[in-house]
C-alpha cells in the first residue's frame, strides 16, 4: 500500500481524529466536525486521494516562553490531516534521526536531553571543551525545496510528494518564499527535527560518536552531541577538535542547509557552566535559570492576585518544582559509560 493511500485510509483518518481531539473537545472546531464525523472523514480520504484537499486559514497569535513567537493554529479538519500524516511518516522519518535529537519524540523530551548532556559532563569532567551552535529564525528559514530534496531520500514512494509540497505552501507568507514551516503544526515539529539530521550525522562522525549511541550503549570516546531542536551542543576533550567540529558543522548548516548560526549564536564555553533548556549545567550540579526562577515569581504573584484556586496554584508550583529537582529525577535508562 503506498503511502497515500495509508495517509488517506478511513481507519487512519478516524484514529487521527480521536487523536487530535485530545484536549480540544470544548472547540468549535471539534463540535462541528462531531457532527457528522463520519462523511467528514469520508470526504477527507476522497480529497486526499484525488489530490483535490484544500488547506483552510490559519489563525495567529503570539506566545511568550521566553522568546515571543508567533504560533499558527490550523483548523481543526487541517489538523486530523497533519495527524494522519504524522502517524505515516513519522516511524519512517524518526528511524533515520540521530539518537542526540530530544525535541518531540517518544520516550525522550527536554528532561531526557538535560540528564544526558549531565553525564557527558560528568565522565569528561573538568577537562573539556564546549560550544553551542544556535539557529537563527530556525522554522521560519527552513528551505521547502531542501526539506522535499532531504525527505524524499528516505520515503519508500512518491506518492505523498505533492500534498507534503501544498501543506508546506498552505501559510501564503511561507509559500511565496518558499521558505517557512507553521510553529504549531504537528508535521512542522518532525519536519524541523529531520532537517539537521544531515549535521547530527557529520557531527557524530567527527566526534567518534555512534550515531545511534543509545540502542548501542555505547561508550564517550572524544567527545559528545547533543540537539534539542535547533539547539546544538559540541563537547570535545581537546579546544582545537570543537573549533574544528562547529566550524565544519557551521559550514555545513549554513552552505548545504541554508540556515544562519549568527556570530552571537555560536558561543564557546570552554569548561564553564552549560546554559541548555532552561538549566544550568556543569560538573557539580543543574539548577534551573534565574529567568525560570523570577517566572515562577510573577506566576505565583498573578495568581494571588485573580484570587485562584489552590488547586491552580499548587499546579503551578509543582511545575517550578519538577524544574528544580531534575536531579533527583528518573535517570536515563542507559547510561553514556555503557553497561
Amino acid at each position: 500500500m503506498h503511502l497515500l493511500e495509508q495517509v488517506s485510509s478511513f481507519q487512519n483518518l478516524h484514529s487521527a481524529f480521536l487523536e487530535c481531539s485530545k484536549g480540544k473537545r470544548k472547540t468549535l472546531g471539534y463540535m462541528d466536525t462531531l457532527f457528522g464525523v463520519g462523511e467528514t472523514l469520508l470526504s477527507i480520504s476522497g480529497q486526499l486521494q484525488t489530490g483535490k484537499y484544500s488547506w483552510g486559514n490559519y489563525r495567529e497569535f503570539y506566545v511568550t516562553d521566553p522568546k515571543q513567537r508567533l504560533v499558527m493554529a490550523a483548523p481543526f479538519v487541517d489538523r486530523i490531516v497533519h495527524h494522519a500524516i504524522h502517524r505515516v511518516i513519522e516511524p519512517i522519518i524518526d528511524k533515520t534521526l540521530c539518537d542526540s535529537v530530544f525535541a518531540c519524540r517518544k520516550g525522550k523530551g527536554n528532561r531526557y536531553a538535560v540528564l544526558y548532556l549531565k553525564q557527558a559532563l560528568d565522565i569528561l569532567g573538568r577537562d573539556r571543551y564546549v560550544i553551542k551552535l544556535d539557529v537563527r529564525k530556525y522554522f521560519m528559514s527552513i528551505s521547502h525545496r531542501i526539506l522535499m530534496r532531504e525527505i524524499e531520500r528516505f520515503l519508500p514512494d512518491d506518492s505523498l510528494k505533492r500534498l507534503l509540497e501544498t501543506l508546506l505552501e498552505s501559510y501564503p507568507a511561507y509559500a511565496i518564499a518558499s521558505r517557512g514551516i507553521p510553529i504549531g503544526n504537528l508535521t512542522s515539529q518532525l519536519f524541523a527535527n529531520f532537517y539537521l539530521s544531515s549535521a547530527d550525522r557529520m557531527a557524530c562522525e567527527l566526534l567518534n560518536l555512534d550515531y545511534n549511541w543509545l540502542q548501542n550503549k555505547a561508550l564517550i570516546k572524544d567527545g559528545f552531541y547533543i540537539r534539542y531542536m535547533d539547539d546544538l551542543v559540541i563537547l570535545a576533550k581537546e579546544k582545537r577538535k570543537a573549533r574544528d567540529v562547529a566550524d565544519t558543522l557551521h559550514t555545513h548548516i549554513s552552505e548545504y542547509l541554508e540556515l544562519d548560526v549568527p556570530f552571537y549564536k555560536k558561543v564557546s564555553l570552554s569548561n564553564d557552566p552549560v546554559p541548555f533548556l532552561g538549566y544550568v549545567l556543569s560538573e557539580e550540579g543543574v539548577r534551573p535559570l534565574s529567568r525560570n526562577h523570577r517566572r515562577h515569581i510573577k506566576q505565583m504573584r498573578r495568581l494571588e492576585k485573580q484570587q485562584a484556586l489552590p488547586s491552580q496554584k499548587n499546579q503551578v508550583r509543582l511545575s517550578y518544582m519538577a524544574w528544580c529537582d531534575i536531579e533527583e529525577g528518573k535517570k536515563p535508562d542507559h547510561t553514556l559509560a555503557g553497561c
